[in-house]
């Protein structure tokens, strides 16, 4: 019967068959939900980018080299970080655990961590069947575009032996980084938007990333000469300052920072893959 129909149809008439079919009048994907972010293309390009984690010559802590990585031209990512209304939303359907919110929809939702934020893009991509995902490390420096801060360490003579001090500094440089902003979370839209469109950088949130912690080992050149195994029960988060911090903690400001000045709050951004 199916053949007699094709027949019948001819060459045109499969066609228009084909389109109603991936409209969804013969059982194809449903219409996107109406309560999707707004997103912001990413225009494809590269990047330099230090990679994150442990990085040493001897015991003395070095600087790794940048790398350039390119960026495809068919990314999107959200305007603003999720908000708390969403992540309610997916709570209702059963497929993100339960944080504290209060399903405010000019606020973004914190207290989230690692394993919080994929449930949340894994349920926005099973709902539009589109893929939905966190930011490499990378990616979320050249979305940041100018508001990305090439974090480096101090390489002076007097880091080599004591890890304490090394911490300290580290832990310094950050405060003044953030210029001992107000740790109250402020509402959408108070930060401007960068050169992308990309609104609610900085200030004193910080965004879960796919990158994981590593260590490495650099020559007197500058060169890494040796890479460990990505360590990913510990994840970049990303905003005026690197953090490192375990997957499971949801408030890293008090405890769960493997580095330096832990953050405010955690957030998730997502990126939408075309």
């Amino acid at each position: 019967m199916r053949a007699f129909v094709l027949s019948m149809l001819g060459i045109g008439g499969v066609t228009i068959l084909m389109g109603a079919y991936l409209a969804g009048f013969l059982g194809g994907p449903a219409e996107l939900p109406d309560d999707l972010p707004e997103m912001r293309a990413l225009p494809s390009g590269v990047t330099t980018y230090r990679p994150v984690g442990d990085f040493r010559t001897g015991t003395r802590v070095r600087n790794a080299p940048k790398q350039v990585v390119t960026i495809p031209g068919k990314l999107e990512i959200m305007r603003y970080p999720v908000t708390q209304a969403a992540y309610a939303t997916c709570v209702e359907a059963g497929a993100c655990k339960v944080t504290l919110s209060s399903g405010a929809e000019h606020l973004p939702q914190t207290l989230v961590n690692y394993r919080d934020a994929v449930d949340f893009a894994q349920w926005q991509s099973d709902r539009t069947g589109q893929n939905w995902r966190l930011p490499s490390g990378p990616e979320w420096a050249y979305a940041a575009a100018e508001r990305y801060v090439d974090e480096i360490v101090a390489e002076d003579a007097d880091n080599s032996d004591d890890p304490a001090q090394r911490w300290i500094k580290a832990y310094r440089a950050n405060a003044i980084q953030r210029d001992n902003a107000d740790p109250t979370l402020s509402p959408l839209g108070t930060y401007d938007e960068n050169s992308l469109g990309i609104g609610y950088l900085g200030g004193n949130v910080w965004e879960w990333t796919t990158t994981c912690f590593k260590k490495g080992e650099i020559n007197a050149d500058g060169r890494v000469i040796k890479e460990s195994e990505d360590y990913c029960g510990v994840r970049l988060a990303q905003g005026v300052h690197r953090a490192f911090i375990i997957d499971f903690v949801r408030d890293a400001s008090v405890g769960g920072c493997a580095v330096g000045l832990p953050p405010d709050h955690l957030v998730i951004r997502l990126i939408r893959e075309n």
